[in-house]
């Protein structure tokens, strides 16, 4: 058994202790979006809204939200927040499935704030240690799972076309506007941008963790000033991460790479991460994430790797879909050939993945697939076990990363609700055909496995229409 998995379990042990439902990602981590200003307490739970008033005033009501205080007081007290309920479903899956809850509890950060999570009220204020910034939706893809409020090509797109022609209609600009979840533009004053700066010298010095995701954090000149900050500022103890399509323009790619690799040469930080979304191999992928130049973004990736000295790693996130089957198998066999190459040269592991599972929408949900595809993850995973993580050769796959893809594979095999099925089929024909119109491109050509599943969710369209 893994290191990380016997930790886990420990970690367990102790939140029973405390409680059966408590997670100190509640607390400790956050989820930021400033392009809107909405927040979370991990990318698992659903976002809320942020009082642009109290920011003002207290600029970590970033984090701290009525809200976030109110689960908090829950997990304290033993109870369920329905927001976490993708853990939830994890672990009533059986005893012995961890989720996320107990993964995340086990972190470095985590352990780091505890104890002030433990012997303060569930209404503090609190600094947290996991921070996750979105600062704007600018990007450059327009993925198939994605949306308007993350990305400035799908807002083109829906502005252009409106929203699509699902049974209930997708992406609508109406229903964003009316959560509160339409993007600030660039060139308007955006009062949570504001508050972030006021905020960060306050917030850097207790940082264990600092991620920048997007919309494309390579486009945005935040992400910039962060990096410049930092080689002013050392951190010698602060895990600083980039989650990235690593598709960019050359110019972006040159502003962000220069000032990482200085960074780390100079020791300024403890490790840089380079989390890289890709969701399978080749053509396939750049289906998935439209816009994207696969070659481009793994040739990035050796650039990263041969620039950035030991303590930078790549991170492959690979968000698990039905389009993602397969050829999965294939971008994992790459991330054994760049351990290969990478890992004996430094003494390090530098090249990781991670297999999130997509939830939404349900019509590109791994329980979307026939059973005639889950060979694809079946072969997979025995193909991860033949491969192990290796000691010696710093090579191959472990325990926990197995382990994690297959708690993906089993929840592909639960049964789905009839009726969400069937609407979830009739949603994948009309749904992707209006995606290749929009995005001239073509969903048999790119998956031609698919054929007989296509015909059956035409047949449900065309039933219904």
């Amino acid at each position: 058994m893994s290191g990380l998995i016997e930790q886990t379990k420990e970690t367990k042990k102790e939140l029973d202790k405390l409680g059966p439902t408590m997670c100190m990602a509640k607390w400790l981590w956050t989820s930021i979006h400033l392009t809107n200003g909405l927040t979370n307490s991990c990318f698992l739970c659903p976002v809320h809204k942020i009082d642009p008033k109290a920011i003002r005033i207290d600029p970590s009501q970033l984090h701290n939200t009525p809200e976030k205080k109110e689960q908090r007081r829950m997990m304290k007290a033993g109870e369920r927040p329905d927001g976490c309920s993708y853990c939830w479903n994890i672990e009533d899956m059986g005893e012995d499935y961890l989720s996320d809850r107990h993964y995340r509890s086990a972190e470095p950060w985590a352990l780091d704030g505890w104890d002030e999570v433990v012997n303060n009220p569930s209404d503090i204020d609190i600094i947290p240690r996991y921070v996750e910034i979105n600062f704007n939706h600018a990007c450059n893809l327009a993925c198939s799972y994605c949306s308007p409020h993350l990305s400035s090509k799908w807002t083109e797109d829906i502005e252009r076309h409106g929203s699509y022609p699902t049974i209930t209609p997708h992406n609508s600009i109406d229903h964003f506007k009316r959560e509160g979840h339409w993007p600030i533009l660039n060139r308007e004053y955006n009062p949570y941008v504001e508050a972030f700066w006021k905020w960060w010298p306050e917030l850097y010095p207790k940082l264990k963790e600092f991620r920048m995701t997007g919309g494309e954090p390579l486009m945005d000149k935040n992400t910039i000033k962060v990096l410049d900050y930092v080689l002013e500022h050392p951190r010698p103890d602060l895990q600083m991460a980039v989650t990235t399509n690593a598709s960019v323009p050359d110019k972006n790619w040159e502003k962000f790479i220069n000032p990482v690799s200085t960074i780390m040469s100079e020791h300024k930080l403890k490790w840089f991460r380079l989390y890289v979304s890709l969701d399978t191999w080749g053509k396939q992928a750049e289906y998935i994430r439209d816009g994207l130049d696969f070659n481009k973004a793994m040739n990035n990736v050796h650039d990263f790797l041969d620039k950035v000295p030991e303590d930078g790693f790549v991170i492959f996130i690979v968000t698990f879909n039905i389009l993602s089957l397969p050829n999965v198998k294939k971008l994992l066999e790459n991330v054994l050939e760049l351990q290969a190459k990478y890992n004996g040269r430094s003494g390090y592991n530098k090249v990781f993945f991670d297999t999130p599972m997509l939830r939404f929408p349900q019509w590109q949900s791994l329980q979307l697939a026939p059973e005639s595809f889950w060979h694809y993850a079946d072969d997979c995973l025995e193909w991860m076990n033949e491969n192990q993580y290796d000691k010696e050769t710093l090579i191959g796959f472990k325990n926990h990363q197995i382990d994690r893809f297959r708690r993906s594979v089993d929840w592909m095999k639960q049964d789905m609700d009839k009726k969400i099925l069937e609407e979830s089929k009739e949603n994948f024909y009309r749904f992707f055909s209006e995606y290749d119109k929009r995005r001239g491109i073509n969903f048999l050509e790119t998956f031609p496995e698919f054929t007989d599943f296509w015909n059956e969710c035409r047949e449900y369209y065309d039933r219904n229409r």
